[in-house]
């Protein structure tokens, strides 16, 4: 497994891709490296990404950026971009990375593999360096869905040294290979407005067909106040890393 380097590992470098933090070497291990460790899994390495998990791209790292291996004049999405190359690359079957506003999701997909953003409070943020504090949750990269419910499984549950984690005993491998015929899947029209990239909505078009030809129902749905999403998260994780920040560089915001 390899290891988005804004998770603390005890004895190895955490840099956040960072030059204030270039030698930092953390004394404990975040709880979600306790338990990869106790289940004898192998940390093959540390994976670059946007600094501070600040960015989109990839390309904002103190030690340069990372390169998409489909097409290295192309990035590979950010924050987690090590982590979803490192998987995409074969170097690593499974890696973590961390999600405050689509750090893990985007780069999996642009990356082709498979990426999730657990619920808030799944999974322990203890020794994740914060950024929007919120918003922050460690999820798993991987090839396929099985191995990432099976990462799921082993990183979730509640933590003490995080209040806002809970407890869960679901095992998310459970509907993996179930027959899906009857589901209902509800679609913002929002998502798919003039707006959006054309080679996207021809393939969220292609998707659908291949659902309604499983006998799955799409609905159409409005959400009040989507449009608003984006700019009330900014609003949020600005804030909220402007103060998490102030504990390197001793600036108050």
């Amino acid at each position: 497994i390899a290891i988005k380097d804004n998770m603390c590992t005890k004895d190895l470098k955490t840099t956040c891709a960072s030059k204030m933090l270039e030698e930092f070497v953390p004394i404990y291990d975040a709880t979600v490296v306790e338990k990869i460790n106790n289940a004898n899994m192998i940390i093959i390495g540390k994976t670059n990404m946007d600094e501070f998990a600040m960015g989109c791209s990839g390309e904002t790292s103190y030690f340069g950026p990372t390169l998409n291996p489909w097409n290295k004049s192309l990035v590979p999405g950010g924050s987690s971009s090590g982590s979803a190359v490192a998987v995409s690359a074969l170097l690593a079957p499974i890696a973590l990375g961390s999600d405050t506003g689509g750090s893990i999701r985007q780069p999996a997909s642009f990356n082709g593999i498979v990426g999730l953003k657990p619920s808030y409070g799944r999974v322990s943020r203890y020794g994740l360096v914060a950024f929007g504090s919120s918003l922050d949750q460690i999820g798993p990269l991987t090839k396929n869905v099985m191995d990432n419910a099976l990462m799921l499984n082993l990183i979730s549950g509640f933590d003490s040294s995080d209040l806002t984690s809970f407890k869960t005993n679901e095992d998310f491998t459970a509907q993996i290979g179930k027959d899906v015929k009857g589901m209902k899947i509800a679609i913002p029209r929002f998502y798919m407005n003039d707006l959006v990239d054309k080679d996207i909505k021809n393939n969220m078009t292609k998707i659908i067909d291949l659902l309604t030809k499983n006998n799955i129902t799409v609905d159409y749905i409005d959400i009040d106040y989507i449009e608003y999403a984006v700019p009330l998260y900014q609003i949020i994780a600005l804030a909220e890393v402007s103060s998490n920040l102030a504990r390197f560089d001793g600036i108050k915001y």
